[in-house]
């Protein structure tokens, strides 16, 4: 992708061109103008994919430039910069369909979630002469991929690669011609992940023509490249899910007395699903979270056995979430080997 970045101001304009320079973002070219005349004559000269404007210049300003720009390109992505106090600009840009715009001041992860939507609006444009079926495929695969990078889902990533690679081979692409493609591949995965994830994908996570020799190892660069990016998916959770996870234990202490509580009522309290709370719960605690509600109701029971004020074991029992006696002496003679009043009046004995 060419880009056209366009501003009067030196700081802006190379602060811009600096941030999409950053790995990753699979910029071909990018040039530089310092008003709207300027670029014009640029755009005349070369063939750009992305114009980057601001909308006050001398010379000639940026809606002057669009207009003109519209007329000799009508495909080209426009990208307004502006400020808050200019934004009555942007709504008169917006007639000339500019596809989005940037608010000062501008930061990378600003620019790449404008970018990205720029090329979600029309991924066929991006594509170089791929067929309709196959960028069809492409973009359901890569759904598919982002879906399962952020469910950290290794073996699913990997089938849905190899079923990307086996409709290329079938087409008959050489080499060279799959990775261009890979390219335009790795370009809509970047985007889509970013806007789903809000977070960019890592630096070198996917490169435009990964150094493969045959097509299995460019499909094997990408299964790597797909691990490296659930790794870092679920070390940008690891706070969060410890967090949930704590959150859920205290619940737990201060409930642990009724017997209604359970992983359906701490989920739905907590705003998750039962499923992704017992798969962070077990991931944080290294055990199910029924278990942990069953020893921590067990642990409290025999504190409560061992008081000389205790009540009887059946109300014990009740207070500690069992409902059913049969059921709370067979999993206590599980857990610590005798049953509850064996162990109340063993220990009772020697105090």
């Amino acid at each position: 992708m060419k880009v056209l970045v366009v501003d009067d101001e030196i700081v802006i304009r190379r602060g811009i061109v600096k941030l999409l320079e950053q790995p990753g973002g699979h910029i071909s070219g990018i040039e530089e103008a310092k008003n709207g005349e300027e670029a014009l004559n640029r755009i005349k000269t070369g063939r750009f994919d992305l114009l980057i404007t601001d909308i006050q210049m001398p010379v000639m300003n940026g809606l002057q430039l669009i207009a003109k720009a519209r007329e000799l390109y009508p495909e080209l992505a426009i990208i307004v910069l502006s400020g808050y106090a200019e934004f009555q600009y942007v709504q008169q840009a917006l007639r000339h369909q500019v596809s989005d715009y940037l608010l000062k001041p501008i930061t990378g992860d600003k620019l790449q979630e404008v970018i990205s939507r720029v090329l979600l609006n029309d991924p066929a444009k991006w594509t170089s002469r791929m067929d309709e079926e196959s960028i069809r495929l492409m973009k359901e695969t890569v759904a598919s991929l982002v879906k399962n990078v952020l469910a950290e889902r290794t073996e699913e990533s990997d089938a849905a690669i190899d079923r990307w690679g086996a409709h290329l081979n079938g087409r008959g692409h050489t080499l060279l011609e799959m990775k261009r493609i890979m390219g335009h591949f790795g370009l809509l995965f970047r985007s889509e992940l970013m806007l789903a994830h809000k977070r960019p994908p890592g630096s070198e996570s996917t490169p435009v023509s990964p150094a493969a020799s045959s097509p299995e190892e460019l499909l094997q660069s990408w299964k790597l490249i797909l691990r490296e990016e659930i790794r870092l998916v679920a070390g940008s959770r690891a706070p969060r899910n410890k967090r949930i996870v704590d959150e859920a234990i205290a619940e737990i202490s201060m409930r642990y007395g009724d017997a209604s509580l359970n992983l359906s009522g701490l989920a739905e309290n907590g705003g998750l699903s039962p499923a992704y709370l017992s798969k962070i719960f077990r991931e944080v605690m290294k055990k199910p979270i029924t278990q942990y509600i069953s020893e921590f109701r067990l642990e409290n029971a025999k504190e409560m056995l061992l008081r000389e004020d205790a009540p009887k074991i059946n109300h014990i029992a009740e207070q500690c979430g069992f409902n059913d006696y049969p059921y709370f002496s067979k999993i206590f003679k599980k857990y610590y080997g005798v049953a509850p009043l064996e162990y109340k009046e063993k220990n009772n004995s020697t105090m």
